[in-house]
């Protein structure tokens, strides 16, 4: 009788302990949004670098979207430029993206990635893409 006791306590405790568990485990989505929200209160903005700062990054659920948010200063901060570059732009953000083992979930899961680049001076956008699973895979 002890023993049936025993493992019936012990049978729900494990199920009660599996419960509360998966309860407690987030979503994709979550760890994306929390990723987001986390790097930037810690890190954004970030100091300059290369004549690009990252102002914050976001994540929007509707879409599964992160949204990177940069400022180009110095040289970089050229329309003309910018736009004679874009083609190489377009290259770099898809090779970074192909190659950022940090992101490999959501790049799995078909998430899309949103990079804003505007002016320092102007605060107008001089680049704007949006990558998605047909781009980086």
């Amino acid at each position: 009788m002890v023993k049936k006791f025993s493992f019936q306590v012990l049978v729900v405790s494990l199920v009660a302990s599996c419960g509360l568990i998966s309860c407690n485990r987030a979503t994709l989505e979550d760890r994306a949004e929390e990723q987001a929200k986390d790097f930037t209160e810690r890190y954004c903005p970030t100091p300059v670098q290369g004549f690009q700062r990252t102002d914050s990054v976001t994540f929007d659920r509707a879409t599964l979207t992160f949204n990177y948010y940069y400022l180009l200063t110095g040289d970089a901060d050229n329309n003309q430029i910018i736009s004679k570059m874009r083609p190489k732009f377009h290259t770099a953000l898809v090779d970074d993206l192909k190659g950022n083992t940090a992101n490999k979930a959501f790049k799995d899961a078909g998430y899309s990635f949103h990079y804003v680049y505007r002016s320092e001076k102007t605060k107008e956008t001089l680049y704007e893409e949006t990558l998605s699973k047909k781009d980086y895979q």
